[in-house]
């Protein structure tokens, strides 16, 4: 089967039928992938990662994480079961803010790490990934939040594991879920995926201030679905740390590729005195205010 290599999203997302465009995307430990290739944690090209977990943002669900870990240790989402999957329970969710914003820039813009690992391989030779996939969600606001459009064409895992919860999952099947990658490589996201977004255009998410990134949880039953309404397949129930699992700091947690240009306070001070000069001198020429040196 013919298999393009580079596509639009807007292509990826409008075509039909989706099993088109299976085993299209990276591998879990893939860098040099045309559409979504994962970046190591140590690329020069991050210039900033989110700082804090915000406590107010963030909820986690069953058999996930007690309390909020800021200082590197795991952070688990925690997972669902069917009983509460059918009585819908919200699954656990995380956000993070940084220092500055995130832009959309050229190319991708951040990236998010999870800890899956290498496990099995597809019919092609590929690595398989022990997966648990988040949403994920941008806000400028910290209120509206818009999610990331997400493509995940697996019907069950790769042959070799150990039933739904313990089995490997070919993720170049998945596209634009938290966890497609292994431990130590960034699943990356471009915020040009959202540029149609209805939040975009209401003016309530500003693509080049981007200040939060949530991160929601799957429970990998198949009840959730991606963008076109496939259901997403995961290891599903996790024991343990349960769900996606997050850790915060330099080379974990997301890391900023564009970062959101803020002057300095000394540059604002400047900013601000050649404004006033700039209008002080309008001022003068339309009242026609001139000063002359010798003359009274």
């Amino acid at each position: 089967m013919f298999r393009p290599l580079i596509m639009s999203c807007a292509v990826l997302f409008a075509s039909t039928p989706s099993t088109l465009f299976a085993e299209i995307y990276s591998g879990p430990n893939d860098t040099s992938h045309a559409i979504d290739g994962g970046i190591a944690a140590d690329d020069e090209r991050f210039v900033g990662w989110a700082d804090v977990i915000d406590s107010t943002r963030t909820m986690f669900g069953p058999r996930g994480s007690t309390s909020i870990n800021q200082t590197g240790g795991f952070n688990s989402l925690g997972d669902l079961d069917a009983t509460e999957i059918a009585a819908g329970v919200s699954p656990g969710y995380l956000t993070v803010q940084f220092a500055t914003g995130i832009s959309n820039g050229a190319g991708h813009d951040f990236a998010v790490f999870e800890n899956g690992f290498l496990f099995g391989k597809n019919a092609a030779g590929t690595p398989g990934l022990f997966a648990e996939f988040a949403y994920v969600d941008v806000s400028t606001n910290g209120t509206d939040f818009a999610r990331f459009p997400s493509v995940s064409l697996n019907t069950g895992p790769l042959p070799g594991g150990f039933g739904n919860n313990f089995s490997p999952f070919d993720v170049t099947n998945v596209y634009n879920l938290a966890g497609k990658h292994a431990a130590g490589f960034g699943t990356p996201f471009d915020l040009d995926d959202l540029s149609t977004d209805p939040l975009v255009s209401g003016g309530l998410l500003d693509l080049n201030n981007i200040q939060y990134v949530r991160l929601f949880d799957i429970p990998g039953d198949g009840s959730f679905t991606d963008s076109r309404g496939n259901p997403i397949i995961d290891n599903w129930m996790t024991s343990g740390s349960g769900g996606f699992d997050f850790r915060l700091g330099e080379g974990l947690g997301v890391g900023v590729l564009n970062i959101t240009a803020v002057p300095e306070p000394g540059g604002l001070v400047m900013l601000g005195l050649a404004g006033c000069v700039l209008s002080l001198r309008r001022t003068r020429r339309r009242t026609g205010v001139t000063r002359t040196r010798g003359k009274k």
